[in-house]
């Protein structure tokens, strides 16, 4: 039985998974690890081996509880309110405030990545998300781009500083890979022209410098043209997040290849309301 569980174990640690999904297939292959030691320990005792049967059955036990607060923490969103693992982690030399470090530095985002309003300041009333499509040559484009970013000493991709125990510990809290551009990295100067009826971003480090990145297809809710027809679009911010990022292994983490994506958000205006403003 065990060493069906232990072929069954070694096969997950050579497929990446969602570490979530991951986690709840050790759940339940330990559940059922976990019956087969009940009923050994049973079996021993109706043989008259009480000691080690005793001691099966605590094990047994034990292993229950830990069992109940997996189940807990990856079946559902609630946090069990009888969780002795932190005693238990800092008991055997751990330290448990490094998993706080590591979600409240996931929350605060790169701090190291400096975020630069480059085309102004606007109202968040005013502003919406705007979906990006980048095509191949863009995408090379944004690779450029981040390099120029870094030989100009303007960001790193060292995963925000954060050692591999961190990555490992907020990948396990989050599911989701750690990028090592951050939350993301604002472009130092973006904007908007229209170039066969699309709505084109151009962006770089500076205006001489800059190149395609994609194209708007989709403002909030709304279809670009539609949204272009009836209201004045600025490009307020654009973004630069993804690309390559690192994934929790078996015994550490993985890094692994990625696209980067544009984020951007458009400011708004009703062309009723003035005419004189130019716009793309």
């Amino acid at each position: 039985m065990f060493s069906i569980l232990d072929m069954i174990n070694h096969a997950l640690g050579y497929v990446n998974v969602n570490v979530k999904i991951k986690n709840q297939i050790y759940t339940l292959l330990g559940a059922a690890g976990n019956c087969y030691l009940g009923y050994v320990a049973v079996r021993l005792m109706q043989n008259g081996s009480w000691l080690r049967g005793i001691i099966y059955m605590l094990v047994f036990l034990a292993v229950i509880y830990f069992l109940m607060l997996n189940i807990i923490y990856y079946f559902t969103e609630k946090k069990p309110p009888f969780d002795l693992s932190p005693k238990i982690e800092k008991l055997l030399g751990g330290k448990p405030k490094e998993a706080i470090a590591a979600e409240k530095q996931a929350a605060m985002g790169n701090q190291n990545q400096p975020y630069i309003p480059a085309n102004g300041i606007f109202d968040g009333q005013e502003l919406l998300p705007a979906a990006v499509h980048t095509s191949h040559t863009e995408q090379s484009n944004v690779h450029q781009i981040v390099d120029q970013l870094q030989a100009a000493n303007i960001i790193r991709l060292d995963y925000g500083g954060m050692s591999d125990r961190d990555i490992m510990q907020q990948v396990r809290a989050t599911g989701e890979p750690v990028p090592a551009i951050g939350q993301g990295i604002q472009i130092p100067y973006s904007q908007l022209k229209l170039e066969n009826h699309k709505l084109v971003i151009y962006a770089g480090i500076n205006q001489i410098d800059q190149l395609p990145v994609g194209h708007i297809t989709r403002v909030g809710l709304t279809d670009v043209h539609d949204a272009h027809e009836d209201y004045k679009l600025y490009l307020a911010s654009t973004l630069i997040t993804g690309g390559i990022a690192k994934i929790a292994g078996r015994t550490a983490t993985i890094e692994q290849p990625g696209d980067y994506q544009i984020t951007a958000q458009v400011a708004f205006e009703d062309r009723e309301e003035t005419t004189t403003t130019p716009t793309y």
